[in-house]
C-alpha cells in the first residue's frame, strides 16, 4: 500500500494537462526561433531559460516548466523548425512545379560549403564539376522536387559553373534539353568594373586601401586627422574599407572620400606631418587623382542597377529592361562626352594633353564596362526581350508575344486553343480591373491583404514579412507595381481556369536574374560561424540556415503561430525530436 501511495503521488504530480504541455511547447519553440534568428548559442539560451524561470517561477506556471537546456534546443532547431520551414518552401515550389537551383561555394576556415538557396547545405571539399553536380542530383531527390520542372541553373559565371565545355552546366543540360543559364548579372555587373579599371590612368582601387590603411589602426593618427575637420568645420566621418571581391564597396568609399576630401588632402600635403607615405601624398597633390575621382560617380547607375537586382522579386522577367536601361544611360555619357560637372571643370583647367589622355581614359572604361556586359548579355538577348513584355509591359502583351516566348524558351505540353483563350480572358479582365477608379497598385495591395486573412497559417508570415521591411524599403517599394503580384491577382479575379497561363508564368518567373539571394546566405554564415560557436556542427549549421531565411514569421507572433500548429506542438514536446532517441530505437 505504501509503495501504491508513492507511485499515485508522482503519478498525479507529474501528469499535465495538455493545454500547460502545448503552452510550454509553444514557450520553447518560439524561445527557439528567436535565438536562431539572432544568432545566439544554444549555451546561451539555456542560461537565458533558467534565468527566466528564476525570475517568473511563482508568477507563470508556464516559465516554470521550460526547458529548453543545450541540447533540447540543438533538437528543435534540427528536427522541428528547419524541417517544418523548408518543407513549406517546398510545398510551394512543387505546387508551382517549375524551380531553379542557385549555389555557390564558400570556405569558412578549412571546411568547403555549398548553400543550395536554403534546402540543403553541403559540406564537400571538392569542387569539381562532376562532384558539385553529383551533390546537387541528391539535394533535388531528397526535397522530392520534379526533376523535369528544374529550369535553369543559377551560379557566379567561373568555369565550373558554367563553362561551354564539361561544367556544372553543362552536366544538367545532357539530362535536362533547352535548360538555361542562370547567369549572376551581380557579379557581371562588378567584373565589369573591375576591367573597366585597369583602362584608367591610376589605380584607385589601391589609392582607396592605402588611405584606409593609413588610419585603420592608429589612434594617434585618427585625433591628428581630426584636428583638419575641426578646420574645416567639418563632422568627422570614418573612411569606409574597399574590399575587391565585394559588389558595392568601391562606390561608397569613392563616396566618402569625396565628402570630406578637404580636410584629408590637406592632412596628406601637410609638410610639418612626417608619417605621409609619399605615393600618398602625390595622389591628393595631383589634379589628376581629383578629377578621376568625381568621374568614378558613374558607379551611382551600376551600383543603382546592382542593388536592384539584388531584390528577391527580381527574375529574368526583368532582365531585359534593368540592363538596356542601364546600357541606354552610360551609352549617352559616351556619345555625348559628358563625365560629369566636376570632372568637367577640372579637365578644363589642367594640361590640355593630360586632359585628352584622362577623356580617352574615362572613354574606354565605359567601353570595356559595356563590352563586357554585352559579352552575356548578347547571348539571351532574343529571349529576355520576349519574356521580358510579361513584366511591367502586360498592358501590351500580345498573342505575337506569347508565340515569340514559347518559340524561343521551347517549353513543351501547352494546348495552344486553351492558352489563346486564357490569355485573351486575362487581358479582358485586366482592362476591367484598369478601369475602375481606384489605382491599380490601391487594387493589388487590397487584394493582397484580403488573401492573407483567408489562411492564418499562410497570411502570417507574409504580413510579418511586409511588417520587417525597413522604411527605406517602403519608401522604395511606394507605388511601385510588382509584375508577379499582378499576376497572382489576375489568376486568382478570373473566374474561368487558366492552367496553360499558370504554367507559362511560372515556367517564367522561375529563373533567377542573379545569385544574390545564395550570396545573403554566406552573410548569414558568416553571423553563426564565429569564434564563440567554433564547435557547431554541419547539421547543425544547415538547420539554422534553413530557419532563417526560410522561416519569415517574426519572433514576437512566433507563440502564436505555433499555438495553432498542433503538429508543430506535437514534435517539440516528444522525445523523437532527439537524435540519438532515434538512433537507440533503431
Amino acid at each position: 500500500m505504501k509503495s501504491f501511495n508513492i507511485n499515485r503521488q508522482l503519478i498525479t504530480s507529474t501528469v499535465k494537462p495538455n493545454k500547460e504541455i502545448e503552452e510550454t511547447a509553444a514557450a520553447e519553440g518560439a524561445f527557439v526561433y528567436h535565438g536562431v534568428k539572432h544568432g545566439h548559442s544554444y549555451l546561451s539560451q539555456q542560461c537565458i531559460t533558467n534565468v527566466l524561470k528564476t525570475i517568473f517561477s511563482s508568477s507563470s506556471a508556464i516559465a516554470k516548466s521550460m526547458s529548453c537546456e543545450r541540447t533540447k534546443c540543438n533538437s528543435i532547431a534540427v528536427n522541428v523548425l528547419a524541417p517544418y520551414f523548408t518543407q513549406q518552401v517546398l510545398t510551394d515550389v512543387k505546387e508551382a512545379y517549375f524551380y531553379s537551383i542557385m549555389f555557390d561555394a564558400s570556405n569558412k576556415g578549412n571546411t568547403k560549403f555549398f548553400p543550395v538557396c536554403i534546402i540543403d547545405l553541403i559540406d564537400d571539399a571538392d569542387e569539381s564539376a562532376t562532384n558539385i553536380f553529383e551533390n546537387l542530383m541528391i539535394v533535388i531527390k531528397k526535397s522530392g522536387l520534379p526533376f523535369n520542372g528544374l529550369t535553369s541553373i543559377g551560379a557566379d559565371n567561373t568555369n565550373v559553373n558554367m563553362g561551354n565545355n564539361h561544367s556544372v552546366y553543362t552536366l544538367f543540360n545532357n539530362e535536362i534539353e533547352n535548360l538555361f543559364k542562370g547567369n549572376c548579372y551581380c557579379h557581371i555587373l562588378h567584373n565589369g568594373v573591375k576591367w573597366g579599371h585597369q583602362q584608367l590612368t591610376i589605380d584607385i582601387e589601391k589609392f582607396l586601401m592605402m588611405t584606409y590603411a593609413h588610419f585603420s589602426r592608429s589612434a594617434k593618427r585618427i585625433e591628428e586627422l581630426k584636428s583638419y575637420y575641426e578646420f574645416y568645420e567639418q563632422d568627422f566621418h570614418v573612411f569606409l574599407k574597399h574590399i575587391k571581391i565585394r559588389w558595392l564597396s568601391l562606390y561608397s568609399s569613392i563616396e566618402r572620400l569625396l565628402l570630406v576630401y578637404k580636410p584629408v588632402k590637406n592632412y596628406f600635403t601637410d609638410q610639418l606631418n612626417k608619417e605621409i607615405p609619399k605615393e600618398l601624398e602625390k595622389h591628393f597633390q595631383s589634379e589628376e587623382t581629383l578629377c578621376v575621382l568625381p568621374f568614378l560617380h558613374v558607379l551611382f547607375e551600376i551600383q543603382k542597377t546592382n542593388l536592384e537586382l539584388q531584390k528577391e522579386c527580381i527574375t529574368a522577367i526583368d532582365l531585359y529592361r534593368i540592363i538596356t536601361s542601364l546600357q541606354y544611360k552610360l551609352k549617352q555619357r559616351l556619345d555625348t562626352g559628358f563625365f560629369g560637372i566636376h570632372c568637367r571643370q577640372i579637365l578644363n583647367r589642367i594640361p590640355s594633353d593630360t586632359s585628352i589622355e584622362l577623356q580617352a581614359s574615362f572613354e574606354r572604361f565605359i567601353s570595356t564596362f559595356l563590352e563586357y556586359v554585352d559579352k552575356y548579355f548578347s547571348q539571351n538577348v532574343a529571349i529576355l526581350e520576349a519574356i521580358g513584355h510579361f513584366g511591367n509591359e502586360i498592358e501590351n502583351l500580345t498573342w505575337n508575344h506569347i508565340q515569340k516566348c514559347i518559340e524561343l524558351t521551347k517549353i513543351k505540353g501547352f494546348n495552344e486553343d486553351n492558352l489563346f483563350n486564357e490569355f485573351t480572358e486575362l487581358k479582358l479582365t485586366f482592362e476591367i480591373i484598369k478601369k475602375k477608379q481606384v489605382p491599380l497598385f490601391d487594387q493589388i495591395q487590397f487584394f493582397l491583404s484580403n488573401e492573407q486573412e483567408k489562411d492564418t497559417n499562410t497570411s502570417l508570415p507574409m504580413t510579418i514579412r511586409q511588417n520587417e521591411m525597413s522604411e527605406e524599403d517602403e519608401e522604395d517599394q511606394t507605388k511601385v507595381i510588382r509584375s508577379d503580384q499582378l499576376w497572382v491577382m489576375l489568376f486568382a479575379v478570373n473566374e474561368t481556369p487558366t492552367l496553360n497561363m499558370k504554367k507559362l508564368i511560372c515556367f517564367l518567373y522561375s529563373i533567377p536574374a542573379s545569385n544574390a539571394y545564395v550570396e545573403c546566405v554566406f552573410s548569414d554564415m558568416k553571423h553563426l560561424l564565429n569564434d564563440s560557436r567554433n564547435r557547431i556542427s554541419v547539421e547543425s549549421i544547415a538547420a539554422e540556415l534553413q530557419i532563417r531565411r526560410n522561416g519569415s514569421i517574426s519572433c514576437i507572433d512566433m507563440h502564436k503561430y505555433l499555438l495553432s500548429q498542433k503538429e508543430l506542438l506535437e514534435a517539440i514536446s516528444s522525445n523523437n525530436k532527439y537524435t540519438f532517441k532515434k538512433q537507440r530505437i533503431d
